[in-house]
């Protein structure tokens, strides 16, 4: 928990103290503490000391000054912080006004620190210390940001977790509807019947095999008076991925609950933007299916039409992503997208090219990529930009149908990318983005990566 207190007085304080060495913020109280002049912890990423009785609080941790300021030291500083066992007081006052300029990204940072998986053991972690700050100028506004963007990107990671016996589609469609509750959000669940009526046969095919029926989802944020063109963001909402009849191996599939970062993404980030009320017009739109073998269920061979009349042969069931996704696009495109970013753990070929470094990126519009690239150097969420070029949409070539579902090893992004560009309009702006190997890891599972990035986008 994190709290914003009205009042302090330092000698009746029994909570440790979270300070910043610049003795031009101190009370000559708190620099009598020390033998040494303040300033010699200046250069010192992080340091501590007992007040031995001159204070109630028991010990006073000192941040160097200008050490907020560095993306990479700050990081070591909320790892020292979290360390710490009892509840702390963060003394804002002692901030210089430029550090101040990075509070919402420090308390973002102890928020996302914090995060514990453990929803599901019997055994709960321990309790975290609440943190609490005190300033003697208006800092809400700075500490709302904060708390938005780490409770934004925790709540992706959440999704993300979540077991698909407790994390189906109707579950996370249930959760989207949650979000009317906040001004200038609508959503609208499309039902399989629905879904019929639209002709989406791809994003139905995925699904053939499930006893779940899908759900589509879209949620629409507008800000009063905004008069933007909308941009859609759209995830790739598979909650399990077995394969289906090109079944993974058991190796592969542990983990494939993590198929649904796309959709995590972009229903925590326009909750995000809703929240922090944005001048902004944008939608969140997921097609959510289960991929699992079943009766009815499709195989390689079959022949899928599209929304959009595209025809599509399969040749791998287990490249599901693009097949719910080209629907999905195709619906961004109907209700008014002109912008849109697709995002989606898609292909496991992304691995061998960018490893867990990069997120993977495509567009077929530089302006609006460069735009995205600028803010995601802010938010240190790195892409790395990816052919998507014609060699690519030669490979989607059939000879039953207008083009296939092909994937692979060799070139496997820059295909799965071209099959879904194949459902972009010539006059759409377009980026995608192939997660694959950012949104998860073994040290902490979901990373909730994009969330920052998307809301930033919006965030002028």
């Amino acid at each position: 928990m994190i709290e914003l207190l009205k009042t302090f007085d330092l000698k009746s304080e029994t909570r440790d103290l979270v300070i910043v060495a610049n003795e031009k913020k101190q009370t000559q109280l708190l620099l009598d503490l020390f033998d040494q002049p303040l300033k010699t912890f200046s250069d010192e990423l992080f340091s501590s000391v007992y007040t031995l009785g001159k204070l109630k609080a028991k010990k006073v941790h000192i941040i160097g000054q200008g050490k907020l300021k560095d993306e990479k030291n700050l990081k070591k500083i909320i790892s020292k912080l979290s360390e710490l066992k009892e509840d702390y007081l963060v003394l804002v006052n002692t901030f210089s006004d430029e550090e101040v300029q990075y509070l919402p990204l420090f308390v973002e940072k102890i928020m996302v620190t914090a995060y514990k998986l453990d929803t599901y053991k019997s055994k709960k972690s321990d309790d975290l210390p609440n943190v609490y700050l005190y300033s003697e100028t208006d800092i809400e506004e700075q500490l709302n940001e904060g708390i938005i963007y780490g409770e934004s990107i925790n709540k992706a990671k959440d999704l993300v977790n979540t077991p698909y016996n407790y994390m189906r589609a109707k579950d996370l469609a249930d959760y989207a509807k949650t979000l009317e509750k906040y001004d200038g959000i609508k959503v609208k669940i499309f039902e399989k019947k629905e879904i019929e009526g639209m002709n989406m046969g791809s994003f139905l095919g995925v699904n053939q095999g499930s006893s779940d029926d899908p759900y589509l989802i879209f949620i629409e944020y507008k800000k009063e008076g905004n008069k933007d063109e909308p941009t859609a963001l759209v995830g790739k909402g598979v909650m399990y991925d077995t394969g289906g009849y090109s079944l993974k191996t058991p190796q592969s599939m542990p983990g494939m609950k993590v198929d649904m970062a796309g959709s995590a993404a972009v229903v925590s980030a326009i909750e995000g933007i809703a929240r922090l009320g944005l001048d902004a017009n944008v939608m969140s739109i997921v097609a959510a299916t289960d991929n699992r073998i079943g009766d009815g269920a499709i195989v390689p061979d079959d022949v899928l039409t599209a929304a959009s009349d595209k025809t599509i042969e399969i040749v791998s069931t287990d490249a599901e992503g693009r097949l719910t996704l080209a629907d999905a696009v195709w619906f961004a495109q109907e209700v008014g997208a002109k912008r849109i970013i697709d995002v989606a753990t898609l292909t496991g070929a992304i691995l061998v090219s960018l490893a867990q470094y990069y997120t993977g990126a495509f567009t077929n519009n530089q302006t609006f990529y460069d735009e995205f690239k600028k803010v995601t150097e802010e938010t240190k969420e790195d892409i790395w930009l990816m052919p998507v070029s014609k060699v690519f949409h030669d490979e989607l070539k059939s000879k039953v149908a207008d083009i296939s579902n092909k994937g692979g090893r060799f070139g496997g992004s820059s295909i799965a990318a071209a099959f879904i560009e194949e459902f972009i309009n010539e006059d759409t702006a377009w980026i995608h983005l192939d997660v694959a190997g950012t949104a998860s890891n073994k040290k902490e599972g979901a990373t909730g990566v994009m969330v920052k990035s998307f809301i930033k986008l919006f965030h002028k």
